[in-house]
């Protein structure tokens, strides 16, 4: 996804203040004080920036002129200004600007991070409209792709569980209540079957809304519901809480089960998970190999250059980690600088290459901090077979793993 941000401000402690909270969010931010200079940037790499925010006067712009460049290249704004009234919001919505911020409030600028990190978020989200209307579809797409989300869209409710199950990032669905065959009810039960309100937002649309009808739509599962015609910020608001809804609660399911600060699951989860692949293992349904992979001299590591070059060598791994893997397999840090990995239905034959390989991928990965270049090794254990329970499975590749430790370290042995 782009991470540059564009900040068009003549103001410099606003938009250093600006450019220092979104620099610590990550982001890439550039600086123009003026349109001229605007100009000179974008003219270099208008496909640069994902996001623009923009002063709406300037010394050689002081009628907003900015907002009609930037908007011109395809590049996406939030408009500050120093006053509102009704003209400037219908202005703004002309303009199909993302939002607009005054900034005589303080929390303005708090508004203004929030509302980056959502658009930047955005890219990856994707939000399906069902309507019956190709005109109103087509409104609803429009008001989204300002937001910057990924767009799929149905014209009933056929196309729309067909497009659920073509897209599997599909975090929202917007569905009109009243269409042929099958109505925004029947479409909302129907999802309901399959996905929970974890994981799918439901908002129903309708302009023949009552309370009953809102009502309705919630028992039957929707998670909001919106009247037609709809004020474009409400629409905005509606949309961006149930998306933000759906990213608490996977923050909180990830915060079960994942490491903190590798992102790899952690034990608590490869035990919930693996126990169910042993059971298919031992039914004959799958095979499993159970590996224990610990670096090597870690400690050294850590008193050589610093627990935070120590924390960056278990983030490099596990990313080495999760591009050489399946998405088949499970991998997860068991504590320290131990993980495990369950590979399924992998060839007795191609288990022991594949270790062998990894281990020389991990010895020849340079981890770059500062001016420092950090190698590290791994020493391997597995176990190929499936044993009577899987504590048993990890405790003999656990024994495998200390067995090439002892042997010399950065090698693999297999039971």
């Amino acid at each position: 996804m782009k991470q540059h941000v564009l900040i068009v401000e003549d103001a410099r402690m606003f938009s250093k203040i600006l450019q220092n909270r979104l620099e610590e969010r990550g982001f890439s931010v550039i600086v123009a004080e003026n349109l001229a200079a605007a100009q000179k940037i974008i003219g270099q790499d208008r496909e640069l920036f994902f996001i623009a925010l923009l002063d709406l006067n300037l010394p050689d712009a002081p009628n907003g002129e900015i907002v009609d460049y930037v908007t011109a290249c395809a590049i996406p704004c939030i408009v500050f200004t120093g006053y509102f009234d009704d003209e400037l919001r219908e202005q703004m919505i002309q303009k199909k600007v993302v939002d607009y911020v005054t900034k005589e409030d303080p929390s303005s600028i708090d508004f203004v991070i929030h509302l980056v990190c959502r658009i930047h978020e955005n890219q990856k989200t994707r939000v399906l409209i069902v309507d019956d209307s190709a005109t109103a579809r087509r409104y609803v797409l429009e008001l989204l792709a300002i937001q910057q989300y990924k767009l799929a869209e149905a014209a009933g409710g056929e196309e729309a569980l067909a497009a659920l199950a073509r897209y599997p990032d599909i975090r929202v669905v917007l569905t009109d209540y009243m269409m042929p065959e099958m109505d925004g009810f029947e479409l909302t039960k129907k999802i309901r079957l399959k996905y929970s309100r974890n994981e799918v937002a439901i908002i129903g649309m309708s302009g023949y809304g009552n309370n009953i009808l809102s009502a309705k739509f919630i028992k039957y599962g929707a998670s909001d519901f919106i009247i037609k015609p709809f004020l474009v910020e409400e629409f905005h608001c509606r949309v961006s809480q149930n998306v933000e809804i759906l990213t608490h609660i996977r923050a909180l399911e990830d915060a079960v089960t994942k490491d903190f600060l590798t992102g790899l699951y952690n034990r608590r989860h490869l035990f919930s998970v693996g126990s169910k692949l042993f059971a298919s293992a031992k039914r004959n349904q799958i095979s499993i190999a159970t590996v224990m992979l610990d670096i090597d001299h870690f400690k050294s590591v850590n008193d050589s250059y610093g627990h935070d070059v120590g924390d960056m060598a278990l983030r490099h791994l596990a990313r080495l980690l999760r591009k050489n893997l399946r998405e088949t397999d499970v991998v997860a840090r068991m504590g320290g600088e131990e993980f495990c990995i369950l590979l399924v239905n992998m060839d007795r034959e191609a288990l022991e290459p594949f270790l062998h390989q990894l281990c020389t991928k991990i010895a020849n990965h340079h981890i770059s901090c500062n001016d420092k270049v950090v190698s590290i090794t791994a020493s391997i254990g597995a176990c190929a077979t499936i044993h009577k329970s899987l504590d048993e499975t990890l405790s003999i590749a656990d024994r495998c793993l200390y067995r090439a430790k002892a042997q010399g370290r950065n090698m693999v042995v297999i039971e």
